[in-house]
């Protein structure tokens, strides 16, 4: 199972799971809705098709999904038209050095530029962005990943 197949399974899972409580279901009534919307006694051998049946109707019996109180990561900032290419292969360096997140270019931002290092990287001018790419690539040939 990939992980993006495996994170949207506990996903439905974790949803299926907050209804019941939300709808104060009581065990043999939250199985018999697994059983007869899903096909199986329990949530873990639902199916995709499965989970999404007994989802939808957990929401027809009243089920109000709540998106969380604070979102997972902090957004990024979009950068300027001119700096979007730079930004782009900046990432993609990030990709090849074992998916390292943006906050790692944010680090290099900020030791090249000291004190005077924005929040993001993507706020950084042309120039340092050339650096902090220039920079990645270094990185890149150290570790042997890939450069094209």
């Amino acid at each position: 199972m990939s992980n993006l197949a495996r994170d949207h399974r506990n996903s439905d899972l974790s949803r299926i799971h907050i209804a019941k409580k939300q709808l104060g279901l009581g065990e043999e009534e939250y199985r018999a809705i697994l059983l007869g919307h899903g096909g199986s006694a329990s949530s873990k051998d639902l199916d995709h098709a499965g989970r999404q049946r007994v989802l939808d109707y957990l929401k027809f019996r009243g089920f109000k999904p709540q998106a969380s109180a604070k979102p997972k990561r902090p957004s990024r900032p979009t950068p300027k038209a001119d700096a979007l290419p730079m930004v782009r292969r900046i990432r993609a360096q990030l990709i090849s050095l074992n998916r390292k997140p943006d906050e790692y270019a944010d680090g290099i931002a900020k030791q090249m530029l000291g004190d005077n290092a924005p929040q993001f990287f993507e706020w950084c001018d042309i120039r340092d962005l050339q650096s902090i790419s220039q920079a990645l690539t270094v990185q890149q040939n150290r570790e042997g990943a890939d450069t094209s």
